[in-house]
């Protein structure tokens, strides 16, 4: 899979990452944690470059600068 909007690999990427947050409903928990599994799931099928390079964007951005 290819996805050309770095937008929304940016959103996948944190949504993905975010199963450790705190929720103060469990109805929000089970919601916010069925994000995180479709988020998961949408990066696996994207190719290794697509992938690499957003992760890199998103490091980027956080200020953690290059993983190499």
């Amino acid at each position: 899979m290819t996805m050309n909007d770095g937008t929304e690999l940016q959103r996948l990427i944190v949504v993905a990452n975010s199963e450790v947050e705190e929720f103060v409903e469990p109805a929000e928990c089970v919601d916010r944690l069925h994000q995180v599994q479709t988020a998961r799931a949408a990066l696996a099928r994207l190719d290794a470059p697509s992938l690499r390079a957003s992760l890199e964007a998103s490091r980027s951005a956080r200020g953690n600068g290059s993983a190499q």
